[in-house]
Formats: structure tokens, C-alpha cells, sequence
């Protein structure tokens, strides 16, 4: 029984070592998309709004499947250009 207990508790402490390596605490460098970027998205943090109308640059802070977290420069029209011909 003890060995079982022990080997659970070796396990689980595993886990907690595992999910504090993980780094999200630095400032992560923005980084300019292109099409042959790889995107491996699975958290969207924060999208910046483009006011104005034409294009422009947007940011996207998202984490990645590894944990990491990123932030992804790319240019997209304005939000204002909405409905206008």
C-alpha cells in the first residue's frame, strides 16, 4: 500500500513540476506573420481593433499548444470600413 501511495504521489508532483515549467511570466517579442508561419492556437488572449478604414496593423496575443505564449503581428482592414462602398 505504501508503495502505491508513494508511486501517486510521485506522479501527481510530476505533473505540478510540469505545468511550472511551462514560462509565460517573460514579455513575449512580437513576431510578423507570414503565410508560412505555423500557427498551433490554443488560447486567443487579446486582438487589437483597427479604428480607422483601410488596412492596418492588428496584433493577436495567443498561447500556443506548447504553453508559450505569443504575439503575432498581421494587417487587416479597419473595423470602420464595415458597410462602406
Amino acid at each position: 500500500m505504501k508503495r502505491i501511495l508513494s508511486a501517486l504521489f510521485l506522479i501527481s508532483l510530476s505533473g505540478v513540476a510540469a505545468a511550472a515549467s511551462i514560462d509565460n511570466s517573460s514579455t513575449p517579442t512580437v513576431e510578423d506573420y507570414t503565410y508560412s508561419t505555423p500557427l498551433h492556437i490554443a488560447k486567443v488572449l487579446n486582438m487589437t481593433r483597427n479604428d480607422g478604414c483601410g488596412p492596418g496593423a492588428r496584433e493577436m496575443t495567443y498561447i500556443d499548444t506548447m504553453g508559450t505564449t505569443h504575439v503575432l503581428r498581421y494587417q487587416a482592414f479597419g473595423d470602420d470600413c464595415l458597410g462602406q462602398n
